[in-house]
């Protein structure tokens, strides 16, 4: 696990690329404290910052070939190298360390770019091809490690993050606000999109060759999933399959020199790797958790059953609502600083705490992340079933109307907490009448696109040409076009975004900002085939997702973990904005939110709607919230420049490492 970043410049000097990669990968030491190397030649420099883990003695990147001109750099894992090691052997390779990423060098010797087809892990990597004079950078499966790049001209640069990028070439920062849009509809930017006009994210499951000598860069897919139904296998087979897969991808996860744990909230998911991981034989088997003094997102004791029940050693961070409210303005400045720009996903927060408690302990985590998007463990799941079956069996008029018409007439009269939820049968009742391509418009929005037409100025929503409609990746109009099973075209939808984009990046950012690796065995790349041939009816029975799941986990774990349900990992916005940080939110956006951009007058609006309880607008002033940090940290404070790359010396002792 580590940070890379790369230049192939053919104007510049070996010296000045020996520094500007030295200043890139100074940016991201977080994720790599322990050591730092490089290969720079003329017109090329590539680098790493090492967090070791595998061969710790002996694994320092680049790694090269046998004849040595070929150098690899990697960020991240790869679980079967052993078996990669010992077949490349056979083939006549000569390996000189231990390391995992050692294979890759060998492997794109024997297969050429076919190699990425041999790697089961996760993995951002660079491949410096001296003798054909080209670069092949390439980002595993699911996505789960980061990779940016930039081209411009003959120039190509490379990193794990961003601020890599920034640093080499602070003119890369200028905004691409064709971006905000998506960003406040969805919290998040999609791939390969960033919020910067002159940097590009690689897709997941893709690689890119960019030829030295033409200086021209070509992108394409090595893997996709088949999101297929298979209805020939019985519930019990698939039961069998998915144990059995489960197995594997935890056993692998564990091969470490350094210690490791499990991220374990009390869910389903993470319970099921500690159940995996016990049985696997991994001792001591530390476990972590995060309490809350509010029992609505507290988890900490489905945590400690479970942590009971397999002896672990178990460590708990409680953290108070007073606690993260007196932390909260420097934890978003932080949060915002590792993701380089906006992002709105407030789970951010908590998990960028149990990173910092986990790492105080381990250097490797595992996690559960990837089950509720595979098994079908969202509730938006079975009320896109519902609502199917509710549009197919009632005349529009009735469902649309009249009976959310008589439930929200009911609410009056109710008292209590009746009340509320007779309101809530109402909205569903409301949601469930509408085409599905709605429905999930409606769901997915934060900010919908009327809303952000009384937001944005002008100028702001002349630069975004997809104002008119949802926007969304052709690719996915198509899945919900379909005519496959409902939740199938929905779980992959998640997968390719909400998943992608928002869950696998908070978990790398807020775990890389301690130097923390997470590992997720049931992102597995061999899981998430087989869980995409799984029908719906063995995900979802009744009025519970994760079936078979539980099924595999059903003499594995506590009744009570088998029958919890979903529980968010979340923080309390609505109170927050409304009490304790009223001043600092309405303060910030006061400042830090550009009026160029935004409207004043909706912004103070939406906070008054707010104080008064009338609206709950948490979610967007938590986006407002964080790109006002972002543009207070990036746009106006200038967050990198040359002076980054001009105080690196030319010789240092971390350049040692560093061969030309």
């Amino acid at each position: 696990m580590c940070g890379i970043a790369g230049i192939l410049d053919p104007s510049r000097t070996t010296e000045a690329l020996g520094r500007s990669v030295r200043a890139m990968n100074q940016a991201i030491k977080h994720r790599g404290p322990d050591d730092f190397g490089c290969h720079v030649q003329p017109g090329v420099a590539i680098g790493m910052r090492r967090l070791s883990i595998i061969d710790v003695a002996g694994g320092q990147q680049p790694l090269s070939n046998e004849s040595g001109d070929i150098h690899v750099v990697c960020n991240g894992e790869i679980y079967n190298f052993a078996d990669l090691r010992r077949d490349l052997q056979q083939r006549g390779h000569r390996f000189s360390s231990g390391s995992d990423a050692e294979v890759i060098v060998h492997l794109y010797e024997e297969y050429g770019d076919d190699c990425l087809h041999h790697l089961r892990g996760m993995f951002a990597l660079a491949i410096l091809d001296h003798p054909r004079q080209r670069l092949l950078i390439a980002r595993d499966r699911l996505g789960k490690k980061p990779l940016f790049y930039a081209h411009r001209g003959n120039r190509f640069s490379f990193g794990s993050e961003m601020k890599s990028l920034l640093v080499d070439a602070p003119e890369l920062s200028r905004p691409d606000y064709r971006s905000l849009g998506h960003f406040l509809q969805f919290a998040y930017i999609h791939e390969p999109h960033t919020i910067y006009e002159g940097i590009q994210r690689l897709p997941a499951a893709h690689f890119g060759v960019f030829d030295l000598q033409r200086g021209t860069f070509r992108i394409a897919p090595y893997w996709s999933v088949c999101f297929e139904p298979d209805d020939t296998v019985s519930e019990p087979e698939w039961a069998e399959r998915l144990d059995a897969c489960l197995a594997e991808a935890v056993r692998l996860r564990l091969h470490s020199e350094v210690p490791l744990g499990v991220f374990l909230s009390g869910g389903l998911d993470s319970s099921a790797v500690v159940a995996y991981a016990s049985a696997a034989g991994l001792k001591p088997l530390k476990t972590f958790t995060i309490g809350f003094d509010r029992d609505e997102w507290d988890e900490s004791e489905d945590a400690q059953a479970v942590a009971a029940h397999y002896g672990t050693e178990h460590h708990l961070l409680r953290l108070s609502e007073a606690e993260l409210g007196d932390r909260f303005a420097d934890t978003l400045q932080a949060v915002i600083r590792h993701c380089d720009e906006p992002f709105g996903d407030a789970s951010a927060i908590p998990t960028y705490h149990i990173s910092q408690l986990a790492r105080q302990h381990v250097t490797v985590i595992l996690s559960g992340d990837g089950g509720d998007e595979l098994f079908a463990g969202y509730s938006s799941y079975r009320g896109a079933l519902f609502a199917q079956a509710y549009r197919r069996r009632l005349p529009y008029w009735l469902g649309r109307y009249v009976l959310p018409a008589l439930a929200t007439t009911a609410a009056h009269v109710l008292p209590g907490r009746r009340h509320f939820q007779a309101l809530r049968v109402a909205k569903v009742l409301r949601d469930s009448s509408l085409p599905i391509l709605q429905a999930y418009r409606d769901k997915t929005s934060i900010w919908s696109v009327p809303q952000l037409r009384c937001l944005l100025n002008d100028d702001a929503l002349a630069s975004m040409d997809y104002m008119g409609s949802q926007y969304m990746p052709d690719a996915h109009w198509k899945i919900l076009h379909s005519d496959r099973d409902l939740v199938s075209r929905l779980t992959e939808i998640d997968i390719r975004s909400y998943m992608l984009d928002d869950i696998l990046v908070k978990v790398d950012r807020m775990s890389m900002a301690h130097a923390l690796e997470v590992r997720s065995p049931l992102l597995d790349h061999r899981v998430v085939e087989l869980a995409a041939q799984m029908p719906t009816s063995v995900k979802i029975s009744g009025s519970q997702g994760k079936h078979i799941l539980r099924k595999v986990l059903a003499d594995k774990l506590p009744p009570r973990a088998i029958r919890k349900g979903k529980q968010g990992f979340s923080v309390p916005l609505r109170d927050w904005f409304r009490g304790r940080l009223r001043e600092f939110v309405h303060d910030t956006l006061a400042t830090d939110l550009p009026s160029e951009l935004f409207n004043p007058k909706t912004v103070r609006q939406t906070l008054a709607e707010h104080q008064r309880g009338t609206v709950d607008h948490a979610n967007r002033i938590w986006l407002l919230l964080t790109f006002a940090s972002w543009y207070s940290q990036y746009v106006r404070g200038g967050a990198y420049s040359r002076a980054e790359v001009d105080r690196i010396p030319a010789v240092t002792a971390e350049a040692s490492r560093c061969e030309s």
